[in-house]
């Protein structure tokens, strides 16, 4: 009788054990890849993103004057930079790139490459301010008009592109542009929200 309970005991320890097992293999597991920058750029179909953006800001910025002594409307456009670190990472390169070539097509204007923090800098109060390489801006051969900067910020879940438009004589900002794209991750994969 004392084996008969000791087996019997035995293969419920046993078979509470298998259930235990099993539950917690049924337990999704936490996606740590997906709250990367890769993973977020690979949901996003970017040339939706940046052209949608790009557009945006062209309309905002302002209009070409033919007569005025800006006679191609440069743009100065940064690299993209984390708002954190102020560098840019390797991976956003593409989109700085994008928004380069799609304000390129605007009417009336001429982009020019340059790179945040060594061509330009943000100041203690936020300002744009020109290094000695782009003091030039104001010569009315390079004529810039506008300095493009955008930043970022990864989050768990989710990704907030800001773009500004700043003149860089007068510090204002010309226009602005914010995307906050949201993500949900299941099964290792990252799905970016409507």
């Amino acid at each position: 009788m004392l084996t008969y309970i000791s087996m019997r005991q035995s293969f419920f320890i046993v078979l509470l054990s298998a259930l235990v097992l099993s539950a917690c293999t049924n337990i999704p597991s936490r996606d740590v890849h997906c709250s990367s920058f890769e993973d977020k750029m690979q949901a996003t179909d970017m040339t939706v993103l940046v052209s949608g953006m790009s557009n945006e800001l062209g309309a905002a910025l302002p209009k070409f004057n033919p007569s005025g002594p800006d006679e191609y409307g440069v743009l100065l456009v940064a690299d993209f930079v984390n708002v954190n670190t102020l560098r840019s990472e390797p991976n956003v390169l593409v989109m700085s790139e994008m928004m380069r070539s799609y304000l390129a097509r605007l009417p009336g204007k001429k982009v020019v490459q340059v790179e945040f923090g060594k061509d330009i800098r943000l100041s203690d109060t936020g300002l744009v301010s020109l290094t000695r390489k782009i003091g030039q801006t104001s010569n009315p051969q390079v004529g810039a008009s506008q300095v493009i900067v955008g930043t970022y910020l990864n989050l768990n879940n989710k990704l907030i592109i800001n773009v500004k438009a700043i003149d860089p004589n007068t510090q204002i900002i010309s226009a602005a542009i914010v995307r906050e794209l949201s993500y949900t991750c299941s099964g290792g994969k990252l799905r970016l929200n409507d």
